[in-house]
């Protein structure tokens, strides 16, 4: 018996004095329960079958929102629930293979029967050390497109001197952390959009939620920890399929026929998420399983949970743009970002002290091309008298 109500809000009032932004706890709470449900479960829509698997990235600027801190909370959570078995943060596109072929288990589902599966989370905490450089990860970003779709028969992999590996019934699960310009550096932008991306759950944050010195546990969450283990146990148990309830049959139809990528009102509008848009309602049907079996043992999905798959997934439509902002066909594109986002933070800057700040990255030719960029977008403007009058320098200012 269950002595939580809901495990994903248990698990946020646990990390609530804790560094990391709220969303971040949500979102890792989400994936450690797809993490535990793994491929015993589905729910059938017609003749396909939906898999609580996902891959969810974390981005932002190094360090501030505390990505790898809400990853490792995570993990710990993972490492106590026997048979879930976690990919090294770091590996080559044969050993992901061989990882998940040896994850391969059988199991015994609720009806009697025996299923066997390989499923397999990846964490990491530095995604581009997980895809590598974009000189060599086609690979590597070739198979991850290939084994989202947790196909129910074999996947077949052959190599030119090892021979072959089959892996029954795949179920590739994945939760990481990466920066803007890290994206830019493992991605190619011809990338961007399509294939990998856009079946990835990208959540941005810029700042943690608040300073905590010293991440004190309290008497009570350790004992709201041992529930959270408790409960998260009996959750990795569950097995079989999924039903909806009739209420959410209709609704959920009715959302579905009037949905549309191509929504020029849509929250986010950039076109290079058109791709993602196409597979918006996958997601919020992947969550509804997880916010089910949050809830209870039912197996039912409610109206009420893909109204809150639906309400979690926009929370993050609206900071897409940041995602890619580093990434494009320029060569300059990262720097940029870069600067812009220094010129942001000053409000007013002088030439001289932008270029005492990016002369590691940038020559004083090369930044006149990304200032040139930048005032050429309106994203800044430049001055010849500073915010309190000041005259002899060249400043810039940044565009509200």
């Amino acid at each position: 018996m269950r002595k939580l109500s809901d495990w994903v809000t248990s698990y946020q009032e646990y990390m609530e004095e804790t560094e990391s932004a709220k969303i971040l706890h949500l979102w890792t709470a989400l994936s450690v329960i797809g993490a535990v449900l793994r491929k015993k479960v589905f729910l059938p829509i017609g003749r396909i079958n939906i898999y609580p698997n996902m891959y969810i990235v974390f981005v932002g600027p190094p360090g501030g929102p505390r990505k790898s801190q809400a990853i490792s909370f995570g993990v710990k959570f993972l490492t106590d629930i026997p048979d879930i078995i976690i990919s090294a943060d770091a590996t080559t596109p044969q050993a992901l293979i061989d990882d998940l072929e040896k994850s391969a288990i059988d199991e015994q589902m609720a009806d009697g029967s025996v299923f066997r599966h390989a499923s397999l989370t990846v964490t990491s905490k530095e995604f581009e050390s997980f895809l590598g450089q974009k000189a060599e990860n086609t690979k590597m970003i070739t198979y991850l497109t290939d084994l989202f779709d947790a196909q129910e028969i074999p996947w077949r992999y052959r190599t030119k001197h090892s021979g072959s590996n089959v892996v029954p019934s795949v179920f590739l699960h994945i939760l990481a952390a990466t920066t803007p310009d890290s994206i830019a550096s493992t991605l190619p932008s011809s990338a961007i959009g399509t294939g990998l991306t856009s079946r990835m759950i990208f959540v941005w944050v810029e700042h943690k939620e608040k300073k905590v010195c010293y991440p004190i546990e309290t008497p009570e969450e350790k004992v709201l920890r041992e529930k959270l283990k408790h409960d998260l146990y009996i959750i990795s148990r569950m097995s079989g399929g999924f039903i909806q309830s009739k209420e959410s049959f209709v609704l959920w139809k009715e959302w579905y026929d009037s949905y549309d990528a191509l929504d020029e009102n849509r929250i986010c509008k950039d076109p290079i998420f058109t791709g993602w848009y196409e597979r918006k309602p996958l997601y919020i049907q992947k969550l509804s399983i997880i916010y089910s079996a949050s809830e209870g043992d039912s197996m039912t999905v409610e109206w009420k949970h893909f109204q809150r798959a639906i309400s979690t997934i926009e929370e993050i439509e609206h900071n897409l743009p940041n995602v890619f902002k580093a990434v494009g066909r320029s060569n300059v594109a990262v720097d940029v970002d870069k600067v812009n986002s220094i010129i942001e933070a000053r409000k007013w800057i002088t030439e001289k002290e932008l270029l005492s700040l990016t002369w590691r990255d940038l020559d004083s030719s090369k930044l006149d091309n990304v200032i040139d960029t930048l005032l050429r977008s309106g994203s800044i403007e430049r001055k010849y008298i500073g915010p309190k009058g000041e005259r002899g320098s060249i400043w810039y200012k940044k565009v509200q």
